[in-house]
């Protein structure tokens, strides 16, 4: 477990792919280069430079896109989920895949007496600068520390009890283990560790409908999939579910 202090920096949670987003700005960039290199050589009329004007503008508008669903959107999607899972304040809650924090520390304005805690392997080609400290540091910044603690650990192997938390959220996480079979582990992991009647939020770009199977299968009921949104132009799927508060 790592400890946090209080800091007046700002909180960052940081670029979504951040190497996707620099490749599109990259390659858009040479792309426009390349339109605009062949309209002084080859002169006005030539269809290289229509092909490449559009090619690199299209890449560069994709990456603003992105850019704007890590910075902008994001937070506001995250406000609607932590709203829909109703927080009264004294909740243990889970964040699987914190990243930088974003639904950890959500949650943990939400919290008085609760407690948020958040797993992650801190994937950096996930999403930028991810670590242990920044994420302590954005606790600190958005006044939560003391209610905040994050573990290195696999979603695939919770290291907590069962039936130990209120509230499990996943935001952007679980499409990044690439085997069915072990997303269901991470799923039947989630499920163990929340209390029955707990409360269950994922948001994510891939797999949700796979995710609802798996549940269903293993003791959720009231299980709600939304979407899509488009912050990040992949669609992004949120879905919602209560575990069985009695064992049937």
């Amino acid at each position: 477990m790592i400890a946090a202090k209080q800091s007046s920096s700002r909180a960052d949670y940081g670029i979504d792919a951040p190497l996707f987003v620099l490749e599109l700005i990259v390659f858009g960039a040479i792309a426009v280069s390349l339109a605009i290199a062949a309209r002084a050589f080859l002169g006005p009329r030539q269809p290289w430079f229509f092909v490449g004007l559009g090619s690199g503008l299209s890449l560069i508008c994709t990456a603003v896109v992105m850019l704007w669903g890590s910075k902008v959107a994001k937070l506001s999607l995250r406000e609607r989920v932590l709203q829909r899972l109703d927080l009264r304040g004294d909740e243990r809650v889970l964040d699987v895949g914190c990243g930088r924090g974003l639904f950890l520390i959500g949650a943990a304005k939400r919290l008085t007496t609760g407690k948020a805690i958040g797993i992650d392997l801190w994937q950096t080609q996930d999403q930028s600068g991810n670590s242990p400290q920044i994420t302590l540091q954005n606790a600190r910044a958005e006044g939560v520390a003391d209610r905040v603690e994050i573990k290195t650990s696999d979603a695939r192997q919770l290291p907590f009890d069962g039936n130990a938390f209120d509230v499990v959220v996943s935001s952007w996480a679980l499409h990044n283990i690439y085997q069915p079979n072990e997303r269901a582990q991470a799923l039947r992991e989630i499920l163990r560790v929340l209390k029955p009647g707990g409360r269950l939020g994922i948001v994510d770009i891939r797999h949700t409908a796979e995710y609802e199977v798996v549940l269903r299968e293993n003791g959720v009921e009231e299980i709600k999939r939304s979407g899509p949104s488009f912050i990040f132009l992949i669609p992004t799927f949120i879905l919602f579910a209560k575990k069985r508060s009695v064992a049937t």
